[in-house]
């Protein structure tokens, strides 16, 4: 095996049509997912193309082994950047299509657990370097960061054909407290039976229900603005 490495994939012939296919996958990848516009990812890849040639150009320079053998290493890692770039631009993409069809169809809860799958697999990929390095557990620090940036993107997506006041509204929040109420053990069947009339009550006037709606709003759309809505004074931090 390491003879194969060794003689086989490390060897300037291999990297440089490992590369160019690269490279064209990278393209068909672009157009396909109509990518053009991706800046940030072309500069990536003519960068990569750049130091790719240079590495081969030392190979071939009058140069000691050691350096063209290191060389050759670096062709092999450019690669590696290549393959890991094309599997994040393929995850990315999936996302964006899962995100898209649930965004048209917010009823269907195949779609949102397809997004929250596709999405997770996106985010682990592109930050799993910065959970390694986090100084923390990387399944805790990516698990936090999905956690925090698929609902953001779930509500993006969702302005976008202007259903998020139908998603999150007081009847949801009723729906939830009665639920939750329903499956509390703890409490006496007396006090569930008090706590269920005041829910009802609660989410049953026009009023309330017009305050509430408007305090998830808020608190989706501008939560900063919650800390400055006709309040006397703002929130102290707490020691």
């Amino acid at each position: 095996m390491v003879d194969f490495i060794t003689n086989v994939v490390l060897t300037p012939y291999v990297q440089a049509v490992l590369f160019f296919i690269l490279v064209g996958l990278f393209f068909i990848q672009r157009r396909r997912f109509e990518l053009v516009s991706s800046g940030y990812s072309w500069l990536r890849t003519i960068i990569l193309l750049l130091l790719f040639l240079y590495f081969a150009w030392n190979w071939a320079s009058e140069i000691p082994s050691s350096l063209r053998a290191a060389s050759v290493v670096g062709m092999f890692f450019i690669n590696l950047n290549m393959i890991y770039n094309i599997v994040l631009g393929n995850l990315n993409e999936k996302y964006k299509q899962a995100l898209e069809a649930y965004g048209q169809d917010f009823k269907n809860k195949a779609l949102l657990e397809q997004v929250w799958n596709r999405g997770k697999k996106f985010i682990y990929t592109w930050y799993i370097f910065d959970g390694l390095l986090s100084g923390s557990s990387p399944g805790n620090f990516l698990k936090s960061l999905a956690s925090r940036q698929i609902p953001t993107d779930i509500q993006h997506v969702l302005a976008k054909y202007g259903v998020e006041k139908e998603l999150v509204t007081s009847q949801k929040m009723v729906q939830f407290l009665t639920i939750k109420l329903n499956q509390a053990q703890e409490l006496p069947q007396e006090l569930k039976d008090i706590l269920a009339q005041a829910i009802k009550q609660f989410g049953g006037h026009a009023w309330v229900q017009e305050q509430v709606n408007e305090f998830l709003w808020l608190a989706i759309k501008d939560p900063e603005k919650l800390y400055y809505y006709d309040w006397s004074e703002t929130p102290r931090e707490t020691k």
